[in-house]
């Protein structure tokens, strides 16, 4: 970040110069305030803006204006016009290209807003119903399993639809349990890894109904050892390791159906036998039992009980890609890296233009394209920027996955990475009035 920037006449400007606007995002139609100019439809909507100068950095620029033209601090009135090649009709026009521009990003963001708010319901809803599901299940379990797939089926109508899918980052609520998160988490992301397994609709609904209920038998696990943010003594671990086999027990004897009951049993076996509790190998671990256990080993990775050794969701893809491919079912890893995408959602990023921002969700089918919060310190955070890239041109990209550490507190706060990272869906075609983003999960 540390080009060197030049004033030089609005005059002067060509195609190919990277240049800063010291305007609000609001007073322009660009979609951010810095950028290279890439075609003439760009420099038009420049020159219409009747700028007397910009800033330009010469070290991202691909050409230079002539020297005798660049004024480190002064501009002369006579550079400060327009191409007068231009006619006034043609000025016109790109001023109400300007503002029809600006008018449809500003209306864009309040969708995108409208979207975040309506799926954020949606997540607690959900919570809540996983919450009552953990306290019930012994007690009445005939109820419970109805309300679980009462919630797998409404995640399932969103990922097995004919419309655009979205996978947004959540917040979570202050005070809430990690585990609630934790089970809601692995439910949705099997349900989506076997989605695009092209599974059937049946065992869709299977994967989120054995994902909900994956750690059963963490029930019967002490709290302070599930809580404990340090090294777990041997003996602490060993009891933990016991887990599967007490939620096959539990499974068992309230009747849950065989398949929640293998994947209960055996979420941390893996393929090289290097897995518990019984180190099976290969076929002896059913498909819907691989699936739950890497979305199980991600949000393992990108959530740990201790906050300070969670991995960015970057580093949780790039460390199962590259050490778990033997003891992972490797199609069924690239599918979950397929559809978060190289930047998940809760990835702190650099654009190609310079800002630095935050991965929000993820346009499924557009992984690389995903949707940015971004950091500029003119903007309260509270109005902050979403740029969606799937609706940018080729020229804004994301550079650079940026670890929380790197940053200023002031960009840190402003915007704010969770200390966990929650994932839920929604249809992008879907609004705000439409009963299903609204019903009761």
């Amino acid at each position: 970040m540390n080009d060197i920037y030049q004033t030089i006449p609005i005059g002067k400007v060509e195609i190919g110069m990277y240049i800063k606007l010291d305007l609000s995002w609001f007073s322009h139609s660009f979609p951010t305030s810095s950028f290279k100019i890439t075609n003439q439809k760009e420099l038009n909507q420049l020159l219409g803006m009747n700028l007397e100068a910009v800033r330009y950095c010469p070290s991202k620029s691909d050409i230079s204006p002539d020297q005798e033209s660049v004024e480190a601090s002064e501009v002369s009135e006579t550079s400060s016009e327009p191409d007068s090649s231009s006619a006034p009709e043609e000025v016109s026009e790109v001023h109400d290209s300007i503002a029809d521009a600006k008018r449809a990003r500003l209306e864009k963001l309040k969708q995108q807003r409208d979207e975040i708010a309506r799926c954020r319901e949606k997540f607690i809803n959900a919570t809540n119903v996983v919450k009552g599901i953990d306290k019930n299940i012994r007690r009445s379990p005939a109820e419970t399993m109805k309300e679980a797939d009462k919630l797998v089926a409404s995640v399932a109508e969103t990922l097995l639809s004919e419309n655009d899918t979205i996978m947004h980052l959540m917040q979570p609520s202050p005070g809430s349990e990690d585990v609630y998160y934790h089970t809601l988490n692995v439910s949705v992301l099997s349900m989506m890894i076997a989605t695009n397994l092209d599974l059937s609709d049946e065992l869709v609904m299977q994967c989120g109904v054995a994902g909900l209920f994956h750690d059963l038998g963490k029930l019967d696990i002490p709290p302070a050892i599930l809580r404990k943010a340090g090294q777990l003594s041997k003996a602490e671990q060993s009891y933990l390791d016991l887990h599967p086999e007490y939620g096959r027990k539990i499974a068992d004897k309230i009747g849950m159906p065989a398949h929640v009951i293998e994947v209960i049993a055996n979420h941390h076996e893996y393929l090289d036998g290097s897995g518990y509790p019984n180190k099976l190998k290969g076929d002896a671990i059913t498909l819907l039992t691989r699936i739950v256990s890497i979305a199980n080993t991600y949000d393992n990775y990108c959530n740990h009980i201790d906050p300070g050794q969670s991995m960015t969701p970057h580093e949780a893809l790039s460390l199962m890609y590259t050490r778990y491919r033997e003891k992972l079912d490797a199609n069924i890893l690239a599918i979950l890296i397929k559809n978060l995408g190289v930047y998940p959602p809760g990835t702190l990023v650099r654009l190609s233009s310079e800002p630095i921002g935050l991965v929000i969700n993820v346009n499924i089918g557009q992984p690389l394209r995903p949707c940015v919060l971004i950091y500029d310190e003119e903007i309260p955070k509270e109005d902050a920027i979403i740029i969606d890239l799937a609706k940018e041109g080729s020229n804004l990209s994301i550079s650079a996955s940026i670890r929380p550490g790197q940053l200023s507190r002031e960009i840190t706060d402003y915007l704010n990475p969770r200390s966990r990272i929650n994932y839920y869906f929604d249809n992008r075609a879907k609004g705000k009035n439409d009963p299903q983003a609204n019903a009761t999960n």
